[in-house]
């Protein structure tokens, strides 16, 4: 498992324009997402080997899932907040469609 150091969360905070990050919460996500990406489109990156479009999409990845993005709506009469994390933007996923495997299906002719 990737050991996230402080120079990686410095990294990672500068690439996703994040001013004053929680380290803690960079050093808890950053393997999560990178194993999450690794499940997902079925590759083997790691801390060394990682493409800049997978760099980019976990520092924009993190702030999205920190609650500073995916605000939906807010009130203030008695400060009520919503949160849309069901779907990530597309600019943040298609930083990641190159490594997209492409799927073949049996053609079924009609008759």
């Amino acid at each position: 498992m990737w050991d996230v150091t402080d120079d990686d969360v410095k990294y990672y905070a500068t690439l996703g324009q994040v001013k004053k990050p929680n380290m803690d919460y960079y050093k808890a996500m950053l393997p999560l997402l990178l194993d999450k990406v690794n499940e997902d489109y079925k590759t083997c990156f790691t801390s060394d080997n990682m493409p800049p479009n997978v760099k980019l999409f976990l520092a924009k990845a993190i702030p999205f899932f920190s609650g500073a993005n995916g605000l939906k709506s807010r009130r203030m009469g008695s400060v009520s907040y919503s949160f849309d994390f069901n779907e990530m933007p597309v600019a943040i996923t298609d930083l990641l469609s190159r490594y997209r495997k492409a799927r073949f299906h049996v053609f079924r002719p009609y008759g």
